[in-house]
Order: structure tokens, then C-alpha cells, then sequence
């Protein structure tokens, strides 16, 4: 039997790379952009047919790690760039570990704008220092997504990106504050941007005006001397994570349908920082579908305490990261979202000099009444008690609820423990009789 199926998976393979080859040759010089550039080489010991196909290829893709050297590395890539010189270049990444390649890297980029380029990756990781984009780019009329990764974008006077539409930035140093906002909004189309940094740069203010983006990701370690600026009028995704930030202005978000927000805010000492936290969560609560970790609820919560919360009348997904000394401010913020179909709630216990909160209100809010379906529970504590007490709650006053899944992740317990849940909660009276209870559990 065993002899059979080798012999049958031999022949299929065979039958494969025949298949393969009968391809015409677009089709292969597709297949071949999808490989670094060293393996595309590789494919010409294949068959004649495949000889030269890699040079058809309009795709270069370079890492210096896969040479000996970077003087081999130098003379491998130089060679490529040679060979399409006179060529369309449709893609070109690079990523290199050595900051002798500025220079090299300078001319390769000055090349490939000059050549219909779509699409430029540039990684630069060295210890010593960041590599810098020459000036062509900042002009290149063909560019379609730019991702570049370790480098510094110098001070400009002009910027133009016509077909821009991707942009993502990955500890990209700037030489001045200004650089960022012209790539911004010198880039008529752009519709995703993605900007990872660190707090110790040039741009102390990272400002997002654009009539176009729809994406927007900002992770940055903010301080108290950092702020963001959005506006963006057809935005329909943001997502911004930062452990602290001098300032967040919201000029114009237009309908957006989903914000991931993990930021902290609010000190309540600051007059003038309580208002700007209450124009942020006024500004995300026109959201459709909300998620919120540990430190951006602690200060919603927080905040409930001092202002009334505005209602999050269009919100039907809600996702939270939420202590488990703070169930009750958590049913106390489903008051304020009347329409909440979908609830993902993680259980955590990162205050354990607090005590766990019991969900008692004797009125349930209403969209457990009106509106709520699916409830999902994830859970990392060792134990099953706040689970199951929370899980209890939803079934007792859900009205509608179709489905409760509980996620339990518990280190060191066994099947029967998993099973007293399961029978617990199956012997739970439930508001909704059409509801559906899923467990779902990793053993250890």
C-alpha cells in the first residue's frame, strides 16, 4: 500500500511540473515575481524552457542576508538592474543589513522611478544607522504602494505621488516635521496608510488630512509631548495604539465604520484634557464597530465617572479587554449602546489589589433586551468562576441572544472541569430559547 501511494504521488508531481510547463510564458513570469529573485534564477536548471524565463520577469526581490557577502550581494543585484536597465520594473524590494548600500541604494531607486515602477519595499536593518531615499522618489508619477522600513526621509520642497495608494512607513525617520505632511497630502489618491515609530523623532505632532484615505493604522509610543490630527472624511477603518498621548484632534472622521482604539488618555486632574477625552469618545461613538483594549476602557470608565458618556447609537459590534473589577462599569456602557447586536469580551485580571465586581444591576441595558444576538467570551484566568457568572448573566437577560460562545484558556486544567462548565451553563435558565451555547476550550 505504501509502495502505491509514493508511486502515485511521484507520477502526480510529474504530471504537475508537466502542466506547469505548458503554461505560456506570462503566466510563469507570474508565478516566478512571487519567488526572490536568487530562486527565480534557480528555476532555469528546470528544463530549456525555463532557462532564461527569469529574465522576463519585471519583479526584483533582494535581501542581502542571501549571499556570503555584501560585496557578492552588491554584484549579484548590480547585474539585475543592468539586465533592465532598458526595461519596465514593476516591483522592486529590498531588504539590506549593511549601511555601505546607501549608496547603492540611491542608485537603484534613481533607476527603477525612471522605469514605470508600481511597487518599492525598502528594509534597511543596520546598527548603525538608517538608510536614506534619494530625492526621485519623492517625484515618481508611477508609484502605486511605497512600504519602506528603517530608512529617513530627508526634507523636501516638492512632493508629487499622482498614483499613490498605499503607503506604509515602519520607523521611517523623518529629517523634519513637515516631510510627512507633504507625502500625505501630496499623494491625491492614497487610500490605505499604515505609520509605525517611536517617540524619538522629528514629528512631534503626526498630522492626517487627506480627501481620499479610507485605512488608517498609527502605532506609535506616544509621550506627553506627542499628538495626531485626523482628518479624514471617507476613513472607514482606523486603528491607533499608543501607551500615552498629549493630544488627539478628530477635525473630520465622516462615517467610519471601524475604529480600534488602544490609547491612554485621560487625566483627570487636567480640565482641558477631560474635555478633549470627551471629544474623542463623542467622535467615536458615530463608529459601527468599536474595539477597545485594557487602557483605553479603564479611561472610558474612568471617565464615566466624572461626564456623562455620549450614546453609541450606531455601534452593533463592540470587542473590549475589561478587568474583572470592573463588570459593573461595564454593564453601565452597554447602557449607552442601544443597538449592540455582537459583544467580544475578554476577561483579564490585571488589577488584582481590586476586588471582582458581581453584574447585579436589576436592569438589564437595553440592547440586551432589544438588540443583542451573539455574546463571546474569552478568558485566560486561572479559575471558572467569573466566567460562569458572567456567562449566567447574558443568558438570564438576553431576550433575543442566538448564540454565547465561552472561550476558555485555562493552563492546567482538565477535561472535567471543561465538562462541569459545560453543564453549568446547559443548566443556566435562559431569556432567549432559541439560544445556542458553544464551549470552547485548549487543554493543557
Amino acid at each position: 500500500m505504501v509502495k502505491t501511494e509514493i508511486c502515485g504521488k511521484g507520477s502526480s508531481q510529474g504530471s504537475e511540473e508537466e502542466r506547469l510547463s505548458q503554461l505560456p510564458d506570462h503566466l510563469i513570469c507570474v508565478i516566478l515575481s512571487h519567488l526572490s529573485t536568487k530562486d527565480a534564477v534557480r528555476t532555469s536548471i528546470l528544463s530549456t524552457r525555463w532557462r532564461n524565463l527569469w529574465q522576463l520577469v519585471p519583479v526584483l526581490d533582494f535581501d542581502s542576508r542571501e549571499l556570503r557577502s555584501f560585496s557578492e550581494f552588491v554584484s549579484f543585484a548590480g547585474s539585475f538592474f543592468d539586465l533592465h536597465k532598458d526595461s519596465y520594473i514593476q516591483k522592486l524590494r529590498v531588504c539590506i543589513y549593511d549601511l555601505a548600500g546607501n549608496y547603492y541604494l540611491t542608485s537603484w531607486i534613481d533607476l527603477v522611478t525612471r522605469h514605470r515602477i508600481q511597487h518599492i519595499d525598502i528594509s534597511v536593518f543596520t546598527c548603525s544607522g538608517f538608510g536614506v531615499i534619494p530625492l526621485s522618489l519623492y517625484t515618481c508619477d508611477t508609484l502605486v504602494h511605497l512600504k519602506l522600513s528603517r530608512v529617513t526621509m530627508v526634507n523636501v520642497e516638492f512632493v508629487s505621488l499622482p498614483c499613490l495608494k498605499i503607503l506604509d512607513l515602519d520607523f521611517v525617520n523623518f529629517t523634519n516635521e513637515t516631510t510627512l505632511d507633504k507625502i500625505i497630502s501630496c499623494s491625491p489618491v492614497l487610500e490605505e496608510l499604515t505609520i509605525v515609530k517611536s517617540s524619538e523623532d522629528n514629528v512631534k505632532v503626526i498630522q492626517v488630512r487627506s480627501q481620499t484615505l479610507k485605512r488608517v493604522e498609527i502605532h506609535r509610543r506616544f509621550d506627553r509631548h506627542n499628538g495626531l490630527v485626523i482628518d479624514t472624511p471617507l476613513l472607514q477603518f482606523l486603528s491607533i495604539k499608543a501607551h500615552s498621548i498629549k493630544s488627539i484632534e478628530f477635525i473630520n472622521l465622516g462615517f467610519t465604520t471601524k475604529v480600534d482604539i488602544d490609547v491612554n488618555l485621560l487625566d483627570p486632574n487636567d480640565l482641558s484634557n477631560r474635555s478633549m477625552t470627551g471629544d474623542f469618545f463623542t467622535t467615536i461613538s458615530r463608529v459601527r464597530s468599536l474595539v477597545i483594549r485594557h487602557g483605553t476602557i479603564k479611561d472610558i470608565f474612568h471617565y464615566m465617572e466624572l461626564e456623562p458618556l455620549q450614546q453609541f447609537c450606531y455601534l452593533s459590534e463592540l470587542s473590549a479587554v475589561c478587568s474583572i473589577s470592573n463588570l459593573e462599569m461595564l454593564l453601565n456602557l452597554l447602557k449607552s449602546c442601544p443597538k449592540l447586536e455582537s459583544l467580544s469580551l475578554k476577561l483579564v485580571d490585571y488589577e488584582k489589589n481590586k476586588k471582582e465586581e458581581v453584574m447585579s444591576s436589576t436592569v438589564p441595558p437595553p440592547c440586551l433586551v432589544s438588540s443583542l444576538k451573539f455574546v463571546k467570551l474569552e478568558s485566560q484566568l486561572l479559575g471558572c468562576g467569573t466566567e460562569l457568572k458572567v456567562a449566567r448573566y447574558f443568558l438570564e437577560n438576553s431576550t433575543i441572544l442566538e448564540k454565547l460562545t465561552l472561550k476558555i484558556d485555562y493552563m492546567y486544567k482538565d477535561e472535567a472541569n471543561v465538562n462541569h462548565i459545560r453543564q453549568t451553563l446547559h443548566a443556566v435558565p435562559r431569556c432567549s430559547s432559541t439560544c445556542e451555547v458553544v464551549i470552547h476550550s485548549l487543554l493543557y
